[in-house]
């Protein structure tokens, strides 16, 4: 079943906050994914949740008094359902098709997220966790003995049907993710 929610979250950190309220509530694992949602007036981000459990009703709560759009598609289902204003059941309809196709999102929760924690060679953190592919930002190489820092955070992307790891040199010769827990906007000194 994948779960689909255009809430108009205008930047990652408020779409993280609303799918962290989803995974709260449903107390299931999850694979859970942020979608950049372009082609109106407002680019903002959907969320979406993949579970093989049924999860409408508890997230029907959590957003039950939430301006949203929702797009739901259960296995077997010829149609998803959908609900909400249209300008944000498009958002949640994008969302669901990529988490369903495996394409785009960047990947907030999945099985294995647990596992990454601490410095550990990329062949190790890539069986921990689950991940697919360490991709070194700018051609950097990564071996499967390059040690990687995860800082305790992990946020990869989906490509290809694929949990795709972005990481970057740092100082001690680690390599650390790309996406930081902690991200200072551009130009927020200015």
């Amino acid at each position: 079943m994948i779960i689909a929610i255009d809430a108009g979250s205008t930047d990652l950190a408020a779409a993280d906050h609303l799918l962290y309220d989803l995974i709260a509530a449903v107390d299931q694992p999850v694979v859970a994914l942020t979608h950049l949602v372009s082609g109106d007036d407002r680019p903002h981000v959907a969320v979406s949740l993949t579970s093989t459990a049924d999860l409408a009703e508890p997230i029907r709560e959590v957003v039950a008094d939430r301006n949203v759009g929702l797009a739901i598609t259960r296995p077997g289902a010829t149609e998803p359902e959908l609900a909400g204003p249209s300008r944000l059941v498009r958002g949640a309809y994008v969302a669901a098709v990529e988490a369903a196709l495996g394409t785009k999102g960047r990947v907030v929760r999945w099985p294995g997220h647990e596992q990454g924690h601490g410095v550990l060679p990329a062949a190790e953190l890539r069986t921990r966790c689950g991940i697919d592919e360490l991709e070194g930002i700018g051609g950097v190489p990564v071996g499967d003995d390059t040690l990687i820092d995860t800082l305790d955070f992990l946020r990869p992307v989906r490509r290809d049907g694929r949990l795709v790891l972005q990481v970057q040199p740092a100082a001690g010769d680690v390599l650390i993710p790309f996406e930081l827990q902690h991200q200072q906007k551009c130009c927020a000194d200015h």
